[in-house]
This record gives structure tokens, C-alpha cells and sequence, in this order.
């Protein structure tokens, strides 16, 4: 079974994760996504709760049967480090790809511990940002493989800006999702 890991903080999650999904599935004949929200990320602050993050990334699933939404950061007290997670999965190498987009892969290198994720995963990576291939190719410390497609243009940060001037979201972000922000008073 070959299975890609999306990992992030999801905060919120959005259409463009979907859609980056959805084509690493097609390209590289993945069996399923593994979503898997950050609970204490060490290089971002968050606000929303795990627990809201966790709810609102299986609201923008529920309509894909290859997705899934993992906990296995829950009971995590510490700050979140991708090797940790997964080296928790015990997913072997070879049917384990590690998805990113190019803005997070150029900045792998600043990550704790990175060089043993060449051991655990393989890696697609997504253009985004407008970052050109020979950067990749400098950047990124280890083989890897392109989600081919248009860069999807669509960031967390760029939603919650827009939910909190009364933007329309229904392109970014399923009903449900939407719903459960306003209910829950998010943002």
C-alpha cells in the first residue's frame, strides 16, 4: 500500500491541501492521503485549538474516500518534529511519500533532525510560491518528485484574512467547514 502524508496546521485547512492530494493520488498511484494536523508545531504559532484544527480537517475530507484524517499527534506534549511523527507511523519507506509544497521543502534543511527523513519517506513536492526548479534542486537536501500542475494559490493565512473581512469562501473552503468556523467563532 503506498500512502502520502500531508502534515501542517491546518488552520485552517483548505481546497488547494485537497487538490495537491488528489493529484499526488493520480501521479504517483497512492492508495491514500493521511492528513495529519500538527498539534505543538516548533516553527509556527497557532491559536486554534488541535482539537479545532483536528475537526475542521475531517469537515474538508468527508467527501474523498482516499483521504484520511490521522490523531497521531494528540496526546503530543511536546513541540511536533516531522521525524517523530513519522518514525510513530512505522510506515515503511517505500510505500511512504512525504508531501510538501516547494516554499516548506526549500526550508527542509532547518528542520529538526531532517536528515534522517531520507530514511523514513519519499518526497513530492508541489510548486508553489513561484519557486523555480533549480532552487528546488539547490535547496532540497534529497531526491524527490514533482506533483505536476498548476500552483494552487490559496494559503491558511490568506483565508482567515479574507473570513475576517466577510469574504466569500465557498471556493477555498467546503460548507460545512465554513460553518463550523462561524458556529465556533474561529476567526
Amino acid at each position: 500500500m503506498s500512502i502520502g502524508i500531508l502534515g501542517g496546521t491546518f488552520d485552517p485547512p483548505h481546497q488547494a491541501h485537497c487538490e495537491i492530494s488528489i493529484r499526488a493520488i493520480e501521479q504517483y498511484s497512492l492508495d491514500k492521503v493521511l492528513f495529519i494536523p500538527s498539534k505543538n508545531p516548533w516553527q509556527k504559532t497557532v491559536s486554534t485549538s488541535y482539537k479545532d484544527r483536528y475537526i475542521m480537517t475531517n469537515l474538508l475530507i468527508e467527501e474523498y474516500p482516499s483521504f484520511e484524517v490521522s490523531d497521531v499527534e494528540a496526546g503530543n506534549l511536546q513541540q511536533t518534529y516531522t521525524v517523530d511523527t513519522l518514525t510513530k507511523l512505522s510506515i515503511p519507506k517505500n510505500e511512504l511519500f512525504f508531501i510538501l509544497g516547494a516554499d516548506v521543502a526549500i526550508k527542509v534543511s532547518t528542520w529538526s533532525r531532517y536528515q534522517e527523513l531520507n530514511k523514513l519517506t519519499n518526497f513530492l513536492i508541489a510548486p508553489r510560491n513561484h519557486i523555480k526548479d533549480d532552487t528546488l534542486q539547490i535547496k532540497f537536501p534529497f531526491k524527490y518528485q514533482i506533483i505536476t500542475g498548476e500552483e494552487l494559490d490559496i494559503s491558511s493565512t490568506n483565508i482567515r484574512n479574507k473570513f475576517n473581512e466577510g469574504a466569500d469562501m465557498t471556493q477555498s473552503v467546503p460548507e460545512s467547514l465554513l460553518e463550523y468556523i462561524v458556529k465556533n467563532k474561529i476567526y
